[in-house]
This record gives structure tokens, sequence and C-alpha cells, in this order.
């Protein structure tokens, strides 16, 4: 399959809008199919494109994977759902006359299950909300998290029989998992493939289950897991850990963790990338004389930022590699502070006078200047 970045958008593929029916999607697929089938389409790019229409048809056409493709587009349905959960339980219809059968073409397209043997699933995947502060994402370091998740049951082996039993293959599916109805109409074959509902798409039937995991194979445990954070790591970045997931029975591939993280905002610094930005206030005097300013800055440090004489209020100053550290990189952003000048309010009589001596000497100047 093409990476999330490189997958055109499901409607436009299927040239409806996002509004469609489940009709108006079904009657695109079975036209655009037809047309970019790989028996009847010879174009070196008909494979690409059948593969297109055959993925976005199988989101679309199923409600719960439609809402999550609408709410988080590719990344929310890759997230979820790996190539094979797509295509399970799909009824993609047979539009394709005497040509080679589709459940074949999905298989070899797609890297399907062999309807041959037993179904062997691939172990879910799980996602951890991780909640960091802004000084956490730039140290980076190592975390425990802690989850509970299914592993193959101690007491079985992970094969859901009582010890001293063994599984049995199913009769219903003859092993294979899947079941198969074939309709007719007008000319039109139908074919649709469900997993089968005694052995629940397993392929074997246990007459005498485990009695610690009654059967499923599965067991949940609690676990403690490490999970290195890379310094400058962003808000909403996942971090995959292989293996981590869910267990999948008869040996297969445990599915992945995802640890989704969460910035927390900081109170005075706000993240642009890998700069940083600090509003400070000062004075009327200081913004005119000049200062010297303590702003703080990560990890509690506090960084001196020189004021200029006559600095005006929204001045950026920039100190350079004051931001957070560059992910995967040695390179730092910078911390960007804007001056504020404050309007002094509340004014002793004292200040009161020297404003309005300054406010004189500023009208003369004026003046002066008006009439040079």
């Amino acid at each position: 399959m093409a990476t999330t970045q490189q997958k055109r958008d499901y409607y436009e593929v299927l040239g409806v809008d996002r509004s469609a029916g489940q009709e108006q999607i079904k009657q695109a697929y079975r036209q655009l199919a037809l047309q970019w089938h790989p028996d009847r389409n010879p174009a070196p790019e008909a494979t690409d494109r059948f593969k297109e229409v055959a993925e976005a048809y199988a989101v679309l056409s199923d409600p719960a994977k439609r809402r999550e493709y609408d709410t988080g587009g590719h990344a929310g349905v890759s997230e979820r759902w790996s190539t094979e959960d797509l295509f399970r339980d799909f009824e993609f219809g047979d539009f394709f006359g005497g040509f080679a059968d589709s459940s074949g073409i999905f298989a070899n397209l797609f890297g399907g299950r062999s309807r041959q043997g037993p179904v062997t699933p691939h172990g879910a995947d799980l996602q951890y909300d991780l909640g960091l502060s802004l000084d956490e994402a730039a140290k980076g370091g190592e975390r425990v998290i802690s989850i509970t998740r299914s592993d193959r049951c101690k007491t079985c082996g992970g094969n859901g029989a009582k010890p001293g039993t063994q599984p049995v293959t199913c009769t219903d599916c003859q092993g294979t998992g899947q079941k198969q109805q074939v309709k007719t109409e007008k000319r039109i074959k139908r074919v649709t493939i469900t997993s089968c509902p005694r052995c629940l798409g397993r392929g074997i039937f246990i007459d005498s289950p485990c009695s610690t995991c009654h059967g499923t194979g599965f067991e949940f445990l609690p676990h403690q897991i490490k999970v290195q954070i890379p310094p400058g790591i962003d808000h909403g970045m996942l971090l995959r850990l292989a293996g981590q997931g869910e267990a999948a029975p008869h040996g297969g591939t445990p599915g992945d963790l995802l640890v989704r993280v969460r910035i927390q905002p900081h109170p005075l610094l706000k993240r642009d990338g890998d700069d940083l930005h600090l509003s400070a206030a000062i004075g009327f005097a200081g913004a005119a004389l000049g200062a010297k300013l303590n702003v703080p800055g990560l990890n509690g440090e506090r960084l001196k930022v020189t004021i200029p004489p006559g600095t005006q209020s929204g001045t950026v100053l920039r100190l350079r590699g004051k931001g957070m550290p560059q992910l995967h990189g040695n390179a730092k952003g910078d911390l960007y502070v804007i001056v504020g000048v404050k309007t002094p309010t509340n004014l002793t009589a004292r200040e009161r006078e020297l404003l309005k001596e300054l406010a004189q000497l500023e009208a003369s100047k004026k003046d002066a200047a008006s009439y040079a």
C-alpha cells in the first residue's frame, strides 16, 4: 500500500461527494472496478488503480471505517486497521463476468489470506496517550507506562483447549475460517465472504475450553513498558513500539503499541516547531533608556535579555539556540522574546510631574522641527 502521504482522498478516488449515500458509493465502485480490473484493462497502471478503487470502497462502504476516515483521514484508518482488516468481511461482488474470481484477485493484489488454510490474524494494535510537559518534551528520556493487554494464555499455550486436549478442525468451514455465499442477480454474480460464525474465523473449534482463558487462547495481564522519548518530540506525534500490542493466536505476529504524545501547554512559552515565543513586559523608562531582563527558558533556566534604548512595543528579540532541540538532530531552535511596553498607571505626584515635563520637552522638539 502507498504511504499515507501519497494516498488520494477516498472520495476523490471514487468520484463521489463526501455526502454520498451507500448506493452512490457502490455504483461508483462498480463502474471503476470494471474499468480498471487487471483482467480487462491491459494498461500498466490498471493494477494500481484497481487496488486504489477497491481500498477506497472497502473503507467508505463500511460505516465504522468511514466515520474513522472522515474524522482522522488516512492516518486514522491505518492506525486502527491493517490492509487485511480492511478487506475482512468485505462484500466486493463479482462484477467481472467470465474474468478471474474476485476473491483470488484480492488475495493476490493485497496479500490476503488464502482460503486453503486456517486464518491466523495479526494481533491488534493498541494506542496509549502519553502526557508530557514542554520541559519533558525538550529533555526526552525514558518513561515507564502501564497498560493491560492480552497475552498468550500460559495454561494452554495459546491454543484455547484444556490441557491434555487439542482443538479440532471446524466442520462448518473445513478449516478455512471463512464462509462464502454466492448470489446471482440479473446475470451478476455477487460473492460475499465472511468469517465463519462457528469458529469465529479461526478455522478450528474447541470442544473442551481452557479454564483460564475460556477457549480464547488469551489472558489479560498488566505490563510495565519502557518508552524512549526523543528530545524535541512534538504534540500529536506517534511512537510505535513493535510487538507490544495484542497477542495473536497460533504464533502469529503481535500487534504494536502506538504511543501518542500529548504536550501540555506551557504557562509562558509558546511553541512553533523548534522555536519558542515569550511575551515580556517592560516599563516606559526601560524601553526608552534600555534595560536588562531575566526571562524564563526551558527546564527552569533563567536567561538574560538586553533591551536596547528606544525599544518599541512589539519588538522581537532573538536568543539563538534557546528553543526546542531539533528532533533526531543536534541543533536547537531559538527563543523569540516579544517586548511589550507597559503604560504606567496609578502615578505618584512626582511621576506625574516628570511625565508632564517630558511631554513639554517632546512638544517643544516637535514645534522646533516644524519651523526648521
